[in-house]
């Protein structure tokens, strides 16, 4: 039902640009016909049995028009059903969206430095230190006052050319960084965060399975317990993504970068965990089947937003290596514990069905 609908209202829209905007406008500018009245039909018909023979080149033109104009809109409206309006919408939608995001001035991303309302470092001055490493006078300004054990009557002892010499080096780096362009500063890359995966899962009382085949998508790690099994998969999927788990039109949830598209791992890792999870209760196991996605390589530029969505899914979203962003808990800390490794029997009955 719901295809009939889109065809009625697909065919609805191309015959309202191609017969009543284009065609009927093509009619009026040259013979002033209006294809949508009436009376201009009566005056052919009546033309038509008082003799009129079709003999001019505009004449063959405006029958030949009308013979051929049905056949196009059938063909026009074929064409249209063909393309998926709303998916492409929503990528060309996502993909403003996802540069949006990236030029917002509230996140620290490449090439961008986030502005802080701290002093310039200009306007603090070290304090001098004597020869038993404490401070000898307090700066305020372009003057020092005296620390607080100078006797009255004694002024505190500044080195001199102090700070004239602390004036002339500030002048010279604020004149050298002053002449880098922005976009030419760098930000440090984000520190990889070292995690041996299958040794902390066997700490928390997991047996664990690496690089399981499952259909259509591969998990680096299967982690079975007495009362849970983690289905893991790391994604190395380079690039910063927008993150989308919501169908559109009945179609698969997407993830967009700037340049592709792609379809939620996060969905397709769900899915797997729902049939293993039905193949489990129908063999009597009670283990609770959690998705651990695990972000490697990319970054969820919108995971801080996504993790209320995430929750509801039931899936457990984290980074280790070079995943982002840092907002991400790390796999150790997102690793949930089993209360046991469970029996030898149940593992492997459990690993069959994988």
């Amino acid at each position: 039902m719901a295809k009939i609908r889109r065809t009625l209202g697909v065919g609805f829209v191309v015959g309202l640009i191609f017969i009543y905007l284009c065609m009927n406008w093509f009619y009026k500018k040259n013979w002033r016909f209006n294809l949508f009245s009436t009376d201009d039909w009566k005056h052919i018909w009546t033309e038509f049995k008082s003799g009129w023979v079709i003999s001019a080149t505009s004449d063959w033109i405006f029958v030949w028009t009308l013979i051929f104009m049905v056949p196009l809109f059938i063909f026009f409206w074929w064409l249209t059903c063909k393309v998926r309006w709303r998916k492409s919408i929503k990528t060309a939608y996502h993909k403003t969206k996802t540069k949006l995001v990236k030029k917002d001035p509230k996140k620290v991303v490449k090439k961008k430095i986030k502005i802080s309302d701290k002093k310039p470092h200009h306007q603090k001055r070290p304090l001098p230190i004597n020869s038993i490493g404490r401070p000898e006078a307090k700066i305020s300004g372009k003057t020092m006052d005296a620390p607080k054990d100078t006797y009255a009557g004694q002024s505190a002892s500044v080195p001199t050319g102090y700070y004239t010499q602390q004036s002339n080096t500030v002048d010279i780096l604020d004149e050298d960084t002053s002449n880098i362009a922005l976009d030419d500063i760098q930000l440090p890359e984000r520190t990889r965060l070292e995690e041996d995966m299958t040794s902390l899962m066997s700490q928390s009382n997991y047996q664990v399975i690496r690089d399981v085949d499952m259909g259509d998508i591969s998990l680096a790690y299967v982690g079975i317990s007495a009362d849970k099994v983690l289905l893991c998969i790391t994604d190395t999927e380079k690039g910063e993504w927008l993150a989308d788990e919501e169908f559109f039109n009945d179609e698969e949830p997407l993830w967009f970068s700037e340049s592709s598209h792609r379809i939620s791992p996060v969905y397709r890792l769900t899915e797997v965990a729902k049939k293993l999870k039905q193949k489990i209760s129908e063999k009597g196991f009670k283990q609770e089947v959690i998705p651990v996605f695990v972000e490697k390589e990319g970054t969820i530029i919108n995971a801080v937003d996504m993790q209320e969505t995430w929750n509801k899914q039931g899936v457990i979203v984290c980074r280790t290596d070079l995943g982002g962003p840092e907002e991400l808990p790390s796999f150790a800390a997102a690793l949930p514990p089993a209360s046991d490794k469970g029996s030898s029997d149940d593992f492997n009955a459990i690993r069959e069905l994988l």
